[in-house]
């Protein structure tokens, strides 16, 4: 071949070789595009639907203990309950269940539990047939009529075996208030803890998103609960097997703190003759929460939770922690 030959063909054949690498990367990099896609597609996060199988069932153990002080005075309690759930029932829009407190326990000071215990009791063995949104939710207990007669013969045995009939009146009082509920309170009373599991189950989120809330939350010194802001957000979630963390937070309303202080600081004023605004200026309320909820299949396995909640009046302080602890696993 002559070199003139040479000098026209080559740099032909190295544009071809450039053009077909160009081809090639450019191909390399649309199938590496699409795989990354579909990669991305496949792992997306999708929140699993609480549906547990009918005839399983289920311990939920709880814990919680309490922590309160009081200008230097420190009092501690512990409570545990051990219950048994069971999936009787799937319905169009939820649940039917049977669940049963098998062992219930408290601890505190001596006056204290020696009054408390004993209600606790009560609970132990009482057989609650109930129905559920298709969360978990507790809606409707089923056998209303046959808990609270339980209940009421388990209140009567206790108030016989009081000591006096002072203590038999305040145990009967005490029970009542903890047992005896109409149709749309008792399922908050047997079945509190389904109600908190099932804040982590359908509920709907994505990552990213935050709902908010108003809800209820109980003041440190007792009496009506007032409300509070809350919300709730996926901390991570794995798209493989479908697990997922969310948080729940909350904190007083300011307007029912507002409205919650008024309505102590006239009473409170009204004993000794002060002003309103007197003794506002010397009260103060402050509370958070904070909870992580860890679900499995759709179904929380664990719920853990943290309050904290400090009133000072005329500086005093009251400072109350609370720990909270739900697990559920499989019955052996």
């Amino acid at each position: 071949m002559a070199r003139d030959e040479l000098k026209t063909t080559f740099p032909f054949r190295r544009a071809r070789e450039r053009r077909l690498s160009a081809t090639a990367i450019a191909v390399l990099v649309s199938v590496a595009a699409l795989g990354c896609a579909s990669g991305a597609r496949a792992a997306e996060w999708v929140e699993r639907p609480f549906d547990p199988p009918a005839g399983s069932r289920w311990i939920i153990q709880l814990d919680t203990t309490t922590e309160e002080d009081r200008d230097g005075r420190l009092q501690k309690t512990a409570r545990s309950m051990t219950s048994e759930l069971t999936i009787e029932q799937k319905l169009a829009d939820g649940f039917r269940i049977t669940y049963v407190v098998r062992k219930a326990a408290y601890e505190g000071d001596a006056r204290t539990a020696g009054l408390v215990e004993p209600l606790n009791k009560l609970f132990e063995n009482l057989v609650v047939r109930a129905t559920t949104s298709a969360n978990g939710t507790p809606s409707h207990i089923d056998n209303l009529d046959e808990v609270e007669a339980t209940a009421q013969a388990a209140i009567d045995r206790l108030a016989a075996a009081a000591a006096s009939k002072v203590e038999a009146d305040t145990l009967r009082k005490l029970a009542k208030q903890m047992l005896l509920a109409d149709a749309g309170q008792a399922p908050k009373i047997y079945l509190s803890s389904l109600a908190t599991l099932a804040l982590g189950q359908n509920t709907g989120l994505h990552p990213g998103e935050t709902r908010r809330a108003v809800d209820e939350a109980h003041i440190p010194f007792g009496g009506a609960p007032i409300k509070s802001n809350t919300t709730l957000a996926i901390d991570n979630a794995d798209p493989a097997t479908g697990k997922v963390r969310f948080v729940r937070t909350a904190e007083y309303d300011a307007d029912s703190v507002r409205e919650f202080l008024s309505a102590l600081a006239r009473r409170l004023g009204a004993s000794d003759g002060r002003t309103l605004d007197e003794v506002l200026s010397q009260l103060t309320l402050a509370f958070d929460s904070r909870a992580e909820i860890d679900v499995d299949d759709g179904m929380t396995r664990s719920f853990r939770q943290d309050d904290s909640a400090t009133t000072t009046f005329e500086g005093r302080t009251t400072i109350k922690r609370a720990h909270k602890l739900l697990t559920v696993t499989p019955a052996p």
